[in-house]
């Protein structure tokens, strides 16, 4: 679980290489296994659980503030993908939102684990505390 939360931190470097530091028009030639060597050697990194969650806060914040700071048109710009990939370009929004994506694809993993282990997930539990705040016969049903 820890190596996945650390990877959920670490994606959206990709997306920031792509789009803010190299400001590609193509991913024609991005050398994608070298940057996910970079990236799996770091996800295997030990780090406790505070440092997972400070790991965590400090890159969902910069990525927030990049995203942020993007304007409509950046957002706007198509990216020419590799031959062969469909389709051919993306915008750079659909692309970032992809990061998104994959942090929920990593996310419901997670709530998997945790049911799979009797661990009630923490979205179902608060949605649990809401219907019982609203109808507290609701809180004698089980989840």
């Amino acid at each position: 679980m820890a190596q996945t939360l650390v990877h959920i931190g670490l994606s959206p470097r990709m997306s920031q290489q792509i789009h803010a530091v190299e400001r590609r028009k193509t991913l024609e030639g991005f050398d994608f296994p070298g940057f996910m060597q970079k990236i799996m050697a770091e996800e295997k990194a030990t780090r406790n659980k505070a440092q997972i969650i400070a790991f965590l806060r400090e890159e969902g914040e910069k990525l927030a503030s990049w995203i942020d700071g993007l304007s409509d048109d950046f957002l706007g710009e198509r990216v020419s993908m590799p031959p062969g990939m469909q389709p051919a370009s993306r915008t750079r929004f659909e692309m970032i939102l992809g990061v998104k994506e994959h942090e929920m694809h990593h996310r419901a993993q997670l709530m998997l684990i945790e049911r799979m282990v009797g661990i009630v997930p923490h979205l179902t539990r608060e949605m649990q505390a809401r219907m019982a705040s609203m109808n507290p016969q609701a809180a004698a049903r089980p989840a």
